[in-house]
């Protein structure tokens, strides 16, 4: 169990166990008091139609692949932390949707009337949009945190990150269908600021910092999933159906140019010219964050692979030549390189998005004005005045999610919650039963020369030895 062969007292081999039931029964508490079925598609009385159902549950189920499967693998990089970054992935999304749903409801003009939050699978499909809030700053901060620490990010950060939303949104009225910003730059500005925070040299240039062959091959298979499925997640609450569909026709067009200059640029950037599987696991998902704030939005198609294909050179040379400048100027050690994948694409979008609500004048967007800008349709709001909010609204949540974030790494910090040990950052042999050959396979095997490489000199060496 955890920690209980090193010599650490009860109350820290227990306080992962003690938190988390005292967590779990007040969530189970607040869903008794407050939480009840939808009457209009969820209970007895509702009409005998799954429309609905039918429409919205294929964008909810590959939303839901991504964040147990695509983020899960796409974090399994790690030489010698696969276990924790599938199974505290399930651990910390699993714990978001129970905690979202309830900070989410609470905000409701509906909660606000009745006194209930009432759910149907669009308050399912937000709860995961939550959890990917929250793995996002967990790729920042991956094998740098213990469980318990984990779980305390996820109640801090989760209500933070909803109220954000819940300002750009309903009082600046921005459009984020994808929830580029709402989502990707919170989530990735929350973790680096509380890794800053948080931040230890040793951290840096760790000994189990590192791939091997197949634990790239399993990031690939999360960012497969991720792939094949942004489109669903960027199109998920897009209205009406002509909207929806335009944005999953942007969200592929600019996932293909992202995909394309990705590789171009990986081989043409890196010192031997060979393609780098970090940039091909990460950046080619770029063009689907960038994307996100207007995926909804009418424009010409070549602007999506444009939009796409710029997302995809950043990603990469913030791999090759950014990330290692804030490491090591800065002390920002950032495990998953989010801030490229997520942060820097996020902020495109949100620029973006300014852009294209003074480029395509309201008049072009017909019935679909009312959903995409709101405020435009309704409220008066002018081009310019809406590009204003958008830009607003970007800056709103960057400053929330920092200050968020700095809050939470100091709280994190507190000597008295369990601490990763030097040794065993980006290890799971701390937290998990490991199989017999997890040193091995992890730590030895790699540093094996094989003998058919050596010459005859050193094979007599190796033989005597």
């Amino acid at each position: 169990y955890f920690r209980t062969n090193m010599g650490h007292s009860p109350v820290q081999q227990y306080q992962f166990t003690v938190l988390m039931v005292i967590v779990h029964a007040i969530i189970l508490v607040l869903f008794g008091l407050f939480v009840s079925f939808d009457d209009t598609y969820a209970m007895p009385e509702a009409k005998d139609d799954n429309t609905f159902l039918n429409t919205r549950y294929p964008n909810y189920m590959d939303t839901h692949i991504m964040i147990f499967v695509g983020f899960g693998f796409l974090m399994t990089f790690l030489k010698r932390y696969g276990f924790s970054s599938v199974a505290i992935n399930m651990l910390l999304a699993a714990l978001t949707i129970e905690w979202g749903i309830l900070c989410r409801g609470f905000l409701t003009e509906h909660f606000a009337e009745t006194g209930k939050i009432t759910l149907n699978i669009d308050q399912l499909l937000e709860a995961d949009f939550a959890a990917a809030v929250i793995l996002i700053s967990m790729g920042v901060l991956l094998g740098k945190l213990s469980p318990i620490q984990y779980v305390i990010m996820v109640l801090i950060e989760t209500p933070a990150a909803i109220a954000a939303e819940h300002l750009v949104e309903h009082v600046f009225k921005i459009n984020d269908v994808g929830d580029s910003i709402v989502v990707h730059v919170f989530g990735a500005y929350f973790g680096i600021a509380c890794s800053l925070a948080f931040a230890k040299k040793k951290q840096r240039g760790h000994e189990n910092e590192g791939s091997i062959y197949h634990t790239d091959i399993l990031a690939m298979i999360g960012a497969l999933f991720l792939w094949v499925s942004w489109p669903s997640f960027n199109a998920a609450t897009a209205e009406p159906a002509e909207a929806h569909h335009r944005a999953i026709i942007n969200t592929v067009l600019s996932l293909v140019g992202c995909t394309i200059t990705t590789f171009l640029t990986s081989q043409l950037f890196e010192p031997h010219k060979r393609f780098n599987m970090v940039h091909i696991a990460n950046s080619t998902l770029a063009g689907g964050v960038a994307i996100g704030t207007c995926a909804n939005v009418v424009m010409d198609p070549i602007l999506s692979i444009a939009l796409g294909s710029f997302a995809g050179v950043i990603s990469v040379l913030g791999y090759i030549y950014l990330t290692p400048f804030l490491s090591t100027r800065f002390g920002m050690h950032d495990t998953c390189g989010v801030h490229n994948l997520h942060g820097m694409p996020g902020v495109i979008a949100g620029l973006f998005s300014a852009v294209m609500a003074v480029a395509y004048p309201k008049e072009k967007f017909g019935a679909s004005l009312s959903s995409i800008y709101p405020a435009m349709a309704h409220d008066g709001q002018t081009e310019s005045g809406q590009a204003l909010m958008q830009l607003a609204g970007l800056g709103t949540v960057l400053g929330c999610s920092i200050i968020a974030g700095a809050v939470t790494g100091v709280i994190l910090r507190a000597p008295f919650f369990n601490q990763v040990r030097d040794d065993e950052y980006f290890a799971d042999g701390d937290y998990f039963h490991t199989p017999d050959d997890y040193d091995f396979t992890t730590r030895i095997a790699e540093k094996i020369q094989h003998v058919s490489f050596l010459d005859e000199e050193q094979k007599t060496k190796l033989t005597m030895a």
